[in-house]
């Protein structure tokens, strides 16, 4: 079966996923298993293939029973995709189209490359550097134009960037504003808060609540009473995180010692023997409450966050 939450944080597994996606559509095209190579080798690089690591990656792509093939002296002249390999196939494609998870990391890559420009000084003129830039893709499929002038649009009614729409509808002059790069320097101390522990924070999703949801590449949800040493990991950091970011929070005086209880409550909870879900998780809600309390609204947004994202993590 295919981990693909996995395989997508590896750049050499992402690339074979994407020739195997290639091998599956050709497959399509020829109705058949069985595909010549040639348009790989000869057309790859217009797909966004690596041809000099072909062989590679067709050795591999057969190693995990996707494809089976003969390679002659001449070298791979076709490959057969197994059913398994078309299984993968369709997961990787769905995964890579579905509106949601592409809307989601498309904000946070428009956002971080508004970030970077800032900061190299440059002023885009509109998006089209952002889609030839390896961060306007998604999975390797190209982000569409329609979908960065929705994800632009929503970063600026939250006040994250500013872009100028005349009536010819294309977006120009795209920036970031100050409380764009408020959560992307917020995010990245909660990165540093959560330790070097080779995690990021690569996913948030604005909602309606303007919150920002940041996703911490933790594992899926687990239906237990149970928690995983990575569940209560997640949960330790956020009250870490609060500790560290209270003083710039905003709260009230009141608040202010509720969030030291807090701390100290999931401190002593993430210690324990067995931790009990379901008083972390009315910890985590009661962070929510108290953040929510907060002026500094970029820093509420992100303990907001870890705290919704560490509930969610649970199940």
């Amino acid at each position: 079966m295919l981990d693909l939450e996995s395989a997508i944080k590896s750049s050499s597994k992402l690339r074979q996923l994407r020739l195997l996606a290639e091998i599956y559509r050709e497959s399509q095209d020829w109705d058949r298993r069985q595909v010549p190579t040639a348009g790989l080798y000869n057309e790859g690089h217009l797909w966004g293939i690596d041809v000099s690591a072909l062989k590679s990656d067709f050795n591999a792509l057969m190693a995990a029973g996707w494809i089976y093939f003969e390679a002659s002296a001449g070298g791979v002249d076709e490959v057969l995709i197994t059913q398994e390999g078309i299984d993968a196939a369709q997961e990787f494609q769905e995964r890579r189209g579905n509106p949601r998870q592409r809307a989601s990391a498309l904000r946070v890559s428009l956002l971080n490359w508004l970030y970077d420009q800032h900061l190299s000084g440059e002023e885009p003129k509109d998006f089209t550097p952002f889609q030839a830039s390896p961060e306007g893709k998604y999975l390797g499929l190209g982000y569409r134009d329609e979908e960065i002038v929705r994800a632009a649009k929503s970063l600026r009614d939250k006040g994250y960037i500013q872009v100028w729409a005349p009536v010819s509808g294309n977006l120009l002059k795209p920036t970031i504003t100050t409380s764009g790069i408020d959560i992307i320097e917020l995010s990245e101390s909660a990165a540093e808060a959560r330790g070097h522990e080779g995690m990021t924070v690569n996913n948030f999703n604005i909602r309606d609540s303007h919150s920002m949801n940041i996703a911490l590449n933790s594992p899926g949800a687990v239906q237990t009473n149970t928690l995983t040493a990575e569940q209560v990991d997640q949960v330790r950091k956020v009250g870490t995180f609060l500790r560290e970011v209270k003083p710039v929070l905003g709260l009230p005086d009141d608040r202010r010692e509720e969030a030291d209880q807090l701390v100290a409550e999931l401190e002593e909870e993430t210690t324990a023997a067995e931790p009990k879900p379901s008083r972390i998780k009315a910890l985590l809600f009661k962070v929510i409450e108290v953040a929510a309390t907060g002026t500094a609204q970029s820093a509420v947004d992100v303990v907001t966050s870890m705290a919704q994202s560490a509930i969610e993590g649970m199940g």
